[in-house]
């Protein structure tokens, strides 16, 4: 079964794009024939600007495919139409309000009456805010980082590239510019401490040549959405529950990318459990061994957080 708490589709705060990982991954779980993900504007190329407003534009590497983007509630639609293929049964507007040992009770909003089952095992796929992990016994997040986006038309076509420009009114973080329709751009930006996500991201606009160069002279930002996004933790399998994606706290400390690590995430969770045959205990442990090389990301990522912040 597969829970959502939000009538469907939902929106959701996300930068709209897929990297190359992510677009292997699709193309490996066999999306590359959903409407959806046929529709994806192809970036065959990034951009990477400076504090300087000075920026230079590189392919992706080689034997890779193009990065893309993909507006978040066709994404997830995507996912959610091959988990029904798979077999899932899908809940919408359904509240999990407990979950102990596998043991999940829910009800259907608004203000059904609880209803509970036990499962062979849970994945807790609840964001970086939800409040089940904590109850499950999992410890908290070791950090977060703020990031806030919004929608702007512009009267040029779109260079066909991810940007990322680490502005100084953005310092410590970055801002975005992703296309995601010829004359739309998802633009957003992220800081790595807290502060006021959307005052930067606004004065940036404002301020920014790069901006004016490729986003024309005064950008309007429409649909703004915050979000937090959750670092490290030191346990992802408790009592028959696996933590995924940014419950598990695997987003790329610096780029703050999630998507590709949500999936890879929930592919391990599964080979886990195949593999266990049976035994969830024992694909807890397996699950939690292969998610050591997420930690040690997060270790060298802080760590060269701290170098670049004594230059």
């Amino acid at each position: 079964m597969l829970f959502e708490r939000s009538a469907w589709p939902r929106v959701k705060a996300c930068g709209d794009g897929l990297t190359p990982t992510s677009v292997a991954t699709l193309r490996d779980l066999g999306f590359a024939q959903d409407a959806a993900f046929g529709s994806a504007v192809p970036l065959p190329q990034t951009r990477i600007g400076g504090p300087r407003e000075t920026s230079f534009v590189a392919p992706w590497p080689p034997n890779v495919p193009d990065g893309t983007t993909m507006r978040r509630i066709d994404f997830d639609a995507m996912l959610v139409r091959g988990a029904i293929a798979a077999g899932a049964t899908f809940e919408e507007r359904t509240d999990v309000v407990a979950c102990d040992e596998a043991r999940v009770r829910y009800r259907r909003l608004p203000g059904a009456a609880l209803q509970a089952r036990t499962f062979d095992a849970v994945v807790l796929a609840e964001g970086g805010t939800g409040r089940l992990a904590a109850t499950c016994g999992l410890p908290p997040h070791d950090r977060t980082l703020v990031a806030y986006r919004g929608y702007v038309a512009t009267p040029d076509d779109l260079e066909p590239s991810y940007q990322v420009h680490y502005a100084r009114a953005c310092v410590p973080g970055y801002a975005w510019i992703f296309p995601i329709e010829s004359r739309v751009a998802n633009v957003g930006a992220v800081l790595v401490e807290r502060g006021d996500v959307r005052a930067r991201l606004r004065d940036w606009l404002a301020r920014s040549a790069i901006v004016r160069a490729h986003l024309g002279r005064d950008p309007v930002l429409e649909g703004g959405r915050g979000g937090i996004i959750a670092i490290g933790r030191a346990r992802r399998y408790a009592h028959r529950v696996f933590a995924v994606g940014d419950t598990a706290g695997v987003a790329d400390p610096l780029s703050a990318e999630g998507v590709s690590q949500a999936m890879a995430t929930g592919r391990l969770v599964a080979r886990a459990l195949r593999d266990g045959r049976g035994d969830i205990d024992h694909a807890g442990k397996v699950y939690e061994a292969t998610l050591r090389a997420f930690d040690i990301n997060n270790r060298e990522a802080l760590r060269m957080r701290r170098l670049f912040g004594s230059l």
